[in-house]
């Protein structure tokens, strides 16, 4: 598995391995974006100038789908807090989706207070406003005279204004000590965050070139995972009904091709399930049934979109990358010194044996968090290839009115706030659907309990 050295985005090739695949030619992911591949990566480097920052990636294999890496380093040479971000698929898209999610990632940290217009929000009004059923929230709005920073995001479905707890999507926010408690203290928040911390999540975090890019994004995001919440807490801790499977044989071409490379990657077999819910937004899981001899858990990949055939695209380049990525994380935990760009933040992903110790007492529980469901495979029965929900050629901006639609007749709010805007328009934003389900944080270690959604979906399969 031939990797790159660290490279100059400005195409300084200083001998290092060349990106594998044939650019965007055979890149489904065009479905989704306004610019083409070339203008887009002519944009996000002109907004790292334009920040008068530099960047490198890594390609971390010859084989496409690849995986990329891109770091962000400030004009003193130093890195940018959170600057580094991963791209996947073939390889000039995955070098310029790790560029935007590099420059996401920095615009998502702390930096982010900055430029935020931050509101204080009486605990108890998030109790009577969107977030009133949802359970990430009820902690929280119980403490009775707490002030909490929220930010105010704009409706996108046609109702009100939302004000969002900013520890809902902000996990650096609610820790306990050091940097955070003083931020906390500096902007008069004097919410406890102990027990709110396990649903602190990125979810809705997204970055595009154009605005429409990172909402539909950010959307797709919070439907893929509620997606796989709704999975874990029914299938896999409830032991209910195994979803559909969709077999080789049902794929065209190109993902058929991209399965067999993740199958030759791991060495063994990748299967993929039909996750969607009652959102109507195609959402699949690729899954390796076979354990890596490196880690306890069983590796995965999720993908989203109103395509179906786009969502199992995403799902098997984001398993690829997943791979490719714990290999890293992997050679960087064993290494007795914390060397190379970002070590420490990449060092930082090795979760896998604290999530089991968490969660020893606690068999279902760990279940979920290593997902230990490979002996029920059997029971998903085949199924066609998810279909395509919008009609070929569909915009971007429709799209995003598609799900938005969806989510708003399930009976969600949908708000947004741009987190950043920068010089030649690339775009950050923070998109929120009160209720969506956070179980997934299992597979961190952290237990975000079910709220009414996900407790409905318990009561109709006859559990909880």
């Amino acid at each position: 598995m031939p990797r790159s050295s660290w490279v100059p985005v400005s195409g300084e090739r200083d001998g290092s391995a060349a990106l594998p695949g044939p650019g965007d030619r055979k890149w489904s992911g065009t479905r989704e974006r306004e610019l083409p591949l070339e203008e887009a990566e002519r944009r996000v480097r002109a907004e790292v100038r334009a920040l008068g920052w530099s960047s490198l990636y890594k390609v971390l294999d010859d084989r496409e789908p690849t995986a990329v890496q891109c770091g962000l380093w400030d004009a003193d040479g130093a890195e940018v807090p959170y600057g580094l971000g991963a791209g996947k698929g073939p390889g000039a898209p995955a070098r310029v989706g790790a560029q935007f999610e590099a420059l996401e990632h920095a615009f998502t940290g702390p930096t982010v207070l900055e430029s935020l217009p931050l509101r204080l929000v009486d605990a108890a009004d998030l109790a009577r406003g969107p977030f009133a059923a949802d359970r990430a929230v009820r902690d929280v709005a119980a403490q009775d005279g707490a002030r909490v920073a929220c930010v105010r995001h704009a409706a996108l479905d046609g109702g009100p204004p939302v004000d969002v707890p900013v520890f809902l999507w902000a996990p650096w926010y609610p820790l306990p000590a050091g940097e955070a408690a003083e931020v906390r203290r500096a902007v008069g928040d004097t919410a406890d965050y102990g027990t709110a911390m396990s649903y602190s999540v990125n979810s809705g975090c997204a970055i595009g070139a154009t605005r429409d890019e990172a909402l539909l994004h950010a959307l797709n995001e919070w439907v893929e995972r509620d997606a796989f919440s709704l999975f874990l807490l029914g299938c896999v801790y409830d032991g209910g009904p195994m979803p559909a499977r969709v077999p080789r044989e049902a794929l065209p071409d190109l993902p058929r091709a991209h399965l067999d490379r993740a199958r030759d990657l791991v060495g063994g077999p990748v299967v993929l399930l039909d996750l969607t819910t009652d959102l109507g937004v195609p959402v699949v899981m690729a899954y390796a049934p076979e354990r890596s001899g490196r880690s306890p858990d069983h590796r995965y990949g999720l993908g989203a979109s109103l395509s179906g055939e786009l969502a199992v695209e995403r799902a098997v380049t984001e398993f690829v990358q997943g791979e490719l990525l714990a290999r890293v994380v992997a050679e960087q935990s064993a290494s007795t010194e914390r060397t190379g760009p970002f070590a420490q933040l990449v060092a930082d992903h090795d979760v896998a044996t604290g999530v089991g110790s968490r969660f020893a007492g606690h068999p279902r529980l760990l279940a979920c968090a290593m997902l230990d469901f490979a002996d029920r495979l059997g029971e998903a029965a085949p199924a066609a290839l998810p279909p395509e929900t919008v009609p070929p050629g569909t915009g971007v901006a429709l799209q995003r009115a598609a799900v938005v639609e969806r989510l708003s007749g399930a009976g969600h709010r949908v708000a947004a706030h741009p987190l950043r805007t920068l010089e030649h328009g690339t775009t950050v934003v923070q998109v929120q659907c009160p209720g969506l389900e956070r179980f997934h944080l299992v597979t961190k270690g952290l237990l975000a309990l079910p709220g009414e959604r996900g407790r409905r979906l318990r009561k109709r399969s006859g559990a909880g």
